[in-house]
This record gives C-alpha cells, sequence and structure tokens, in this order.
C-alpha cells in the first residue's frame, strides 16, 4: 500500500468520529475489514430515504452551488475555498473542509452577515437528536479551524413523520431547529473524540461486548460478523 492509500485509508471524517463514538470497534472494522459489513434491507431503504431528503432539501434552496468533485476532496476543498471567497456570497451545498486530518462535507451553507455562514444538517428524522448535534458539532470545529465565521448551526429535519419505507418524499416537509447553544459542550470534546479515533484506527481491534449499542440508536453493519466471531468454539479439546 502506497503512502498515499495509507494517508487515505487512515484519514479521518465525520461520519468516522461518529462510528467511533458509536462504537470504537465498529470504526475499526470500517478501516480494516469492510468486508465483512453487512446492511439490511432495512437499512438500505433508510439511507435511500435519506439521500432523498438531502436532495429535496437543496432544490428548496435557490440559487445554491453543489461542490461536486466525486471523489476528488482535495478538489472539493479547493473549489469550496473559491466560493466561500466569491464576490457574490451563494448557498453552498456539500462544502467540503479538512482540519489536520479530518474531512467533513456540510450539507448546506448559507451566507450570513457579517461574512458569516449558517451551517445546516440535513436529517431524515422528526427532530434533533444528540448525536446529531455530535455531527454538526464536529463539522463547526473544522470550519472554525478553517477560519469560516460560523453564526447559527441548525439541524434541518422533518416537520412531521413521514412513511419512509414507501419513499414518500412529496410528503416531505423541513423544520429547524437551532442548536447552535446545545453543540457547545460537543465542540469542547472534538480535540480528544478526533485523537482517541486515530489510536483506535492504528491499534489492535477493540474488544467491546454485544449490547444494545448494536442497534441503538441504528443498527451496525458489523453486528452479525461481531455475534458470529463471538459464538464460543465447537472445536473439541485435544
Amino acid at each position: 500500500m502506497s503512502a498515499v492509500d495509507t494517508a487515505n485509508r487512515f484519514r479521518l471524517s465525520k461520519s468516522k468520529l461518529a462510528a467511533f463514538e458509536h462504537c470504537p470497534k465498529r470504526l475499526w472494522l470500517q478501516v480494516h475489514r469492510r468486508d465483512v459489513a453487512k446492511f439490511d434491507d432495512t437499512t438500505l431503504a433508510r439511507f435511500g430515504f435519506g439521500h432523498d431528503v438531502g436532495e429535496k432539501a437543496r432544490f428548496a434552496v435557490p440559487d445554491g452551488v453543489l461542490v461536486d468533485t466525486g471523489w476528488d476532496m482535495a478538489e472539493a476543498v479547493a473549489k469550496t475555498q473559491i466560493l466561500l471567497a466569491a464576490p457574490e456570497r451563494r448557498p453552498i451545498f456539500e462544502a467540503t473542509f479538512q482540519y489536520e486530518d479530518v474531512l467533513c462535507r456540510v450539507d448546506i451553507l448559507m451566507p450570513d452577515e457579517g461574512g458569516a455562514w449558517r451551517a445546516i444538517e440535513v436529517k431524515a428524522s422528526n427532530s434533533a437528536r444528540g448525536y446529531h448535534m455530535a455531527d454538526i458539532a464536529t463539522q463547526v470545529w473544522i470550519m472554525r479551524n478553517c477560519d469560516v465565521t460560523i453564526s447559527r448551526a441548525i439541524i434541518r429535519h422533518l416537520a412531521r413523520p413521514v412513511a419512509w419505507w414507501r419513499g414518500d418524499i412529496a410528503a416531505v416537509t423541513f423544520r429547524d431547529t437551532d442548536v447552535s447553544g446545545e453543540i457547545e459542550r460537543f465542540l469542547v470534546e472534538r480535540p480528544n473524540v478526533a485523537s482517541s479515533a486515530r489510536r483506535v484506527i492504528r491499534g489492535p481491534e477493540p474488544v467491546r461486548q454485544l449490547g444494545m449499542h448494536c442497534y441503538r440508536p441504528f443498527a451496525c453493519e458489523f453486528r452479525d460478523w461481531c455475534r458470529e466471531v463471538s459464538k464460543p468454539s465447537n472445536a473439541s479439546p485435544s
């Protein structure tokens, strides 16, 4: 593996920090054993619905520009800087930032007064939840360290329950919850969370017992693998 491949493999992101906070073993497996991940049909349907919700949220914002560079994150970071510095400030979709080795893409970055920006994280749920706040705190932490002034942090979630299993996107409407104050306690934790996640990635596979965290706040893609390897061996003693 080349030095570039190794750096990319061990690079952190908002989603990797979220995986670490969910379960350190989940993060380790995402990096080292992605081949054993298994997503059930319900999880895949939720992913699809979440993607469609994100697209609808973008369509509702006029005159926005999408940072669409495929998997080239260096180009995405560079394009974001160009858009931030443009004389005509416009909403930016998937604005991309990197601080140290931690990368994030922001769903919607809205121009605000005084050269500041509002960070909006779109969620296909009915309310702002604790792990949502950790997600947007990671983004704000990275952006602040990239010298971007963030005026407010907002979770844009569903205004009412929607039958996601039917993919009923036409019924989706949004409500904003300002979590600017609530995320402060998550912000102060971000450096330690990132440091701990780095140690996990570069260390041996963590030991973690099966538990409710395998299903909450959502089902882990490695739960079947962990259940299988935790079974006692059927081999007879010699």
